[in-house]
């Protein structure tokens, strides 16, 4: 498909891999294959189809199965070779793609002569994705217990090296996210916890301070944390229930960031000059007395001004 050149300068080598992108998305937005210019308006929506794109890959859509939704999505309903055709699919493989597509309940035959594809609204695909993935989320945690007791069974090799202490990298939140919730839930009664605002924000909007109140409601954990005053943090914690907890608010912008439980672990936030956040796990004892020391004095001192 002739696509054109966008024309807009970008310098740096991220902005030119974003042009790709934006091209390859061009028939999504529009039917004219001719056009070689875009406002920056129109720049705009291209970019915000790859964001639409980059999100429906989540739910195990390829880039072709995406295209073809959402370019009957946009242009209403059209026979198979036509979206074919304008996407620069092979026919062979855009009968497939939609046939997977129609197999999901996300595109629907229109059975007419010509037989034609409607695309099911955004709305209900939306939400017909995110039941699929949380029911695949909910059988995995069905098979959990199984699976441990299926490696548990196994005999245990005759030499063996066990890691007492040790440090493991963790790049990045979807990483952080997940042993950070492995933390809280192999903590028996305390955890500690100093965030900065706009880290204490993400994990407002991940499930992490959900499991907090269900352990500190179904376990009694006792919860301190410890953030810096601001809009942000003040709202955070008018939304959650500490029970017999506390939290504390710390003055400065810069804050310390880490996580301890009452099991002798812990997870240091970082972040490189890119501001690209890391996550160090530790169960080394030394690290973790030096931290819970930090956080006692700092405690001590937010509470005694």
């Amino acid at each position: 498909m002739a696509t054109g050149q966008l024309d807009i300068e970008r310098k740096s080598k991220k902005k030119r891999n974003l042009i790709k992108d934006e091209l390859d998305l061009l028939a999504v937005f529009t039917k004219t294959e001719n056009r070689n210019s875009f406002t920056p308006e129109e720049l705009d929506k291209i970019s915000s189809l790859r964001k639409v794109e980059e999100t429906m890959g989540q739910f195990s859509l390829n880039k072709n199965e995406i295209k073809m939704y959402l370019h009957l999505l946009r242009f209403g309903a059209q026979k198979a070779q036509g979206v074919a055709e304008a996407l620069g699919v092979h026919r062979t493989e855009g009968y497939k793609v939609l046939r997977k597509l129609e197999a999901r309940g996300i595109v629907s035959r229109i059975m007419e002569r010509p037989m034609r594809y409607n695309a099911v609204s955004f709305e209900n695909v939306l939400t017909n994705l995110i039941e699929e993935h949380r029911q695949r989320i909910h059988d995995m945690e069905l098979k959990k217990t199984q699976l441990m007791k299926i490696w548990a069974s196994l005999p245990e090799p005759e030499s063996v090296s066990h890691v007492k202490e040790s440090f493991q990298v963790l790049e990045g939140k979807k990483n952080i996210s997940v042993r950070l919730n492995e933390l809280l839930q192999r903590s028996e009664s305390s955890f500690k916890m100093v965030v900065s605002d706009l880290n204490l924000i993400w994990l407002f909007n991940t499930p992490f301070l959900e499991e907090v109140e269900d352990k500190i409601e179904n376990e009694g954990l006792i919860m301190n944390l410890m953030t810096n005053y601001s809009p942000t943090s003040n709202y955070v914690m008018d939304q959650l229930d500490l029970g017999e907890g506390d939290y504390a608010y710390m003055k400065g912008e810069k804050m310390p960031g880490f996580f301890i439980n009452d099991r002798r672990e812990m997870i240091l936030l970082m972040t490189n000059d890119e501001n690209k956040i890391y996550g160090m796990y530790t169960n080394y004892a030394s690290i973790i007395q030096s931290h819970r020391m930090l956080f006692d004095l700092l405690w001590k001192s937010t509470n005694n001004p």
